[in-house]
Protein backbone atom coordinates (compact mmCIF):
# COMPACT_ATOMS: atom_id res chain seq x y z
CA UNK A 1 0.00 0.00 0.00
CA UNK A 2 2.67 2.03 0.93
CA UNK A 3 4.58 1.57 -2.61
CA UNK A 4 1.14 2.99 -4.31
CA UNK A 5 1.27 5.86 -1.88
CA UNK A 6 4.94 6.44 -3.20
CA UNK A 7 4.33 5.98 -6.87
CA UNK A 8 1.30 8.20 -6.99
CA UNK A 9 3.20 11.12 -5.23
CA UNK A 10 6.07 10.78 -7.65
CA UNK A 11 3.87 10.66 -10.61
CA UNK A 12 1.97 14.05 -9.46
CA UNK A 13 5.00 15.45 -8.78
CA UNK A 14 6.46 14.71 -11.93
CA UNK A 15 3.86 16.06 -13.45
CA UNK A 16 3.57 19.66 -11.56
CA UNK A 17 7.21 19.55 -12.44
CA UNK A 18 6.26 19.30 -16.40
CA UNK A 19 3.92 22.16 -15.92
CA UNK A 20 5.72 24.25 -14.29
CA UNK A 21 8.93 23.74 -16.61
CA UNK A 22 7.12 24.51 -19.41
CA UNK A 23 5.46 27.77 -18.11
CA UNK A 24 9.40 28.83 -17.44
CA UNK A 25 10.66 27.92 -20.95
CA UNK A 26 7.40 29.85 -22.62
CA UNK A 27 8.21 32.68 -20.22
CA UNK A 28 12.11 32.71 -21.39
CA UNK A 29 10.89 32.03 -25.09
CA UNK A 30 9.16 35.16 -24.48
CA UNK A 31 11.78 37.09 -23.48
CA UNK A 32 14.37 36.35 -25.53
CA UNK A 33 11.58 37.40 -28.39
CA UNK A 34 11.44 40.39 -27.15
CA UNK A 35 14.72 40.95 -26.75
CA UNK A 36 15.32 39.74 -30.52
CA UNK A 37 12.97 42.24 -31.79
CA UNK A 38 14.56 45.46 -29.24
CA UNK A 39 18.08 44.57 -30.69
CA UNK A 40 16.83 44.25 -34.66
CA UNK A 41 15.28 47.87 -33.61
CA UNK A 42 18.40 49.12 -32.40
CA UNK A 43 20.05 47.78 -35.15
CA UNK A 44 17.97 49.50 -37.91
CA UNK A 45 17.97 53.24 -36.09
CA UNK A 46 21.91 52.90 -35.64
CA UNK A 47 22.40 52.19 -39.64
CA UNK A 48 19.45 54.10 -40.90
CA UNK A 49 17.72 51.25 -42.51
CA UNK A 50 13.66 51.01 -43.37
Amino acid sequence: MTAIFVFAALAVASIVYTVVDNRRIETERQIDDFYRVEHKKTYIAQNGFN
